[in-house]
């Protein structure tokens, strides 16, 4: 081993990666939290959250922080289930509950997650963590989130479009 002259920390004689920034590297992945279901991918998820909730995602980040927390709420196994519960259905099918009570639970708890916005863990804890991102603002287009301004000055004093 040889003392870098720019720095105090140890690396290899073959100039390879020094031993702390692998050890730190490998510390920070090991806290990342896991993307449950790791065989699905995010488009994979983002398809069967679609056909779940009935409609279309426009922030990821709400997605994979609910897929997160049901993944500690009901289990890795239960939301793989309903991952593959989900793409196996047909139009006709997905109105149906699922057969299996433990993956209807899971569909339910993350239909809630992702249309309200609001982030239920393993304990019962609820963080409204995605409220402005919920589904619920994009499928009620006549109101918005509280909180959120409106197109332009005074937008409230006229009547929405087809009232």
């Amino acid at each position: 081993m040889r003392r870098s002259a720019t720095n105090d920390e140890t690396s290899s004689g073959e100039g390879g990666p020094d031993r702390r920034a692998v050890l730190a590297a490998l510390a920070g992945l090991a806290s990342l939290p896991a993307f449950p279901a790791a065989a699905a991918t995010a488009a994979d998820w983002s398809l069967a959250v679609q056909i779940l909730a009935g409609a279309r995602m426009r922030d990821p980040t709400l997605m994979e922080l609910a897929l997160t927390a049901l993944s500690r709420q009901a289990g890795g196994d239960v939301v793989a289930r309903l991952h593959r519960a989900v793409l196996d259905r047909d139009a006709d099918d997905i109105v149906r509950p699922f057969e299996d009570p433990a993956v209807e639970a899971a569909a339910r708890s993350l239909v809630a997650m992702l249309y309200t916005g609001e982030i239920a863990d393993a304990d019962g804890t609820v963080t409204a963590i995605g409220f402005h991102q919920a589904l619920a603002w994009e499928v009620l287009a006549f109101t918005k989130a509280p909180s959120v301004c409106g197109p332009g000055f005074g937008w409230w004093a006229d009547a929405p479009e087809g009232a």
